[in-house]
């Protein structure tokens, strides 16, 4: 079901890993974190005897990747979603249509939203993979993915940021350029708390509003227009700052 052999492709002098790929965007969301996600549920030594609950916000696709993957691998799982006008429609419908419970939210901020989410899962006895999939075997399975490629810069999204930690353990290359769609504050913080003091890291934080689409923008190939988009912007106002071979990981379309 999922496709485990990413392609690389050549755009504009820079090579794209299209990791969104892995998924088919029917049956599973067009996502690179698919692989990482299954990971988890495989080797994670996660109990199956309770219910796993995992929050879905406006523009993730955590909800529909765990919705497939949790039953196939024997987990019961619960979607919990704040339930706002704004939470895409066709979102809703796929995860309507998945083997799961559904457990909207009074909609807030992104921590609220968690926060709640927290105290439902302990008062009704569930369990809950931390947030972004901040579990050692998802780090451990990006650390192993990013040996297959050989390049000077390495070139990713950073926005809870988890997905960059693995890669950053095993990249041998020169440079290691997180283009940021959260706060430079926020990319900071996650890298100190695993101890990554690492010269080669640039963080760049996107002028552009996390939901903005940049529908203005053209990309070669499908990018997510809330994640990767705003990679792909920097990559081609910032050519001139990558010297050598260079690897663009697309997480999403």
């Amino acid at each position: 079901m999922i496709n485990y052999d990413v392609p690389v492709e050549e755009h504009s002098g820079v090579s794209v890993a299209r990791g969104d790929l892995q998924g088919d965007g029917d049956t599973l969301p067009p996502w690179g974190k698919l692989a990482a996600i299954e990971n988890v549920l495989v080797n994670g030594n996660i109990p199956r005897d309770k219910p796993i609950i995992q929050l879905s916000v406006r523009g993730s696709y955590s909800g529909w990747a765990l919705g497939v993957l949790g039953p196939i691998h024997g987990y019961e799982i619960q979607v919990a979603y704040p339930n706002a006008k704004n939470f895409p429609k066709s979102m809703l419908k796929k995860l309507e249509s998945l083997p799961i419970q559904l457990v909207p939210q009074r909609p807030n901020m992104m921590s609220v939203v968690l926060g709640q989410t927290k105290k439902y899962a302990k008062e009704n006895g569930l369990q809950m993979i931390p947030y972004g999939f901040e579990h050692q075997s998802y780090l451990d399975w990006w650390a192993e993915e990013i040996r297959k490629y050989d390049y000077d810069n390495l070139i990713v999204c950073a926005g809870a940021p988890v997905t960059c930690l693995g890669m950053i353990k095993n990249f041998t290359g020169n440079k290691i350029h997180l283009v940021a769609t959260s706060a430079q504050a926020t990319v900071e913080k996650k890298l100190k708390k695993y101890g990554i003091e690492d010269s080669r890291i640039e963080i760049h934080t996107s002028p552009f509003d996390f939901y903005d689409e940049m529908e203005w923008l053209e990309t070669p190939f499908p990018c997510n227009p809330n994640w990767d988009k705003k990679v792909w912007h920097w990559i081609e106002n910032n050519t001139d700052r990558l010297e050598g071979s260079s690897l663009f990981y697309n997480l999403g379309a």
